[in-house]
């Protein structure tokens, strides 16, 4: 798995994401769809141009469904993870699980960096130099 790592962490570093086809069986999905569907549906619509008028956020998705874990301790995400974090810290620890409906109507999340959140050194330098 060593080389397709390597490429999904060069996708991350060069795009700031990347797409892991196929990774999980397809029965595993529909499981973890059916899962999280409750909770899908008690959350609200989002408010605001930045989440998206007609799009659903919810997090905490290692406590909504066991399935979950399949998708972070995945071999290839871990390798991936480690590849692009390792060299700058000793251990990884995981923040957010987040899945994110978009509803008809409502604009494409095409795949994007949040340069806004996560600025990186540069920006923090920036606002650092700034006060």
């Amino acid at each position: 798995m060593t080389s397709l790592a390597d490429s999904c962490a060069a996708s991350l570093d060069r795009d700031g994401w990347c797409v892991l086809e196929r990774v999980l069986d397809p029965a595993v999905l529909q499981k973890l769809e059916a899962d999280l569907e409750a909770p899908s549906t008690r959350t609200p619509l989002c408010q605001g141009t930045f989440y998206g008028a007609r799009t659903r956020r919810f997090g905490a998705l290692l406590t909504r469904s066991p399935l979950a874990g399949r998708f972070v301790m995945h071999p290839l995400i871990l390798e991936t993870v480690e590849r692009m974090l390792l060299p700058w810290c000793e251990r990884i620890a995981l923040n957010l699980t987040q899945a994110i409906e978009i509803h008809p109507g409502a604009l494409p999340q095409l795949p994007h960096r949040d340069q806004e959140m996560w600025q990186g050194p540069k920006g923090i330098r920036r606002h650092a130099s700034a006060l």
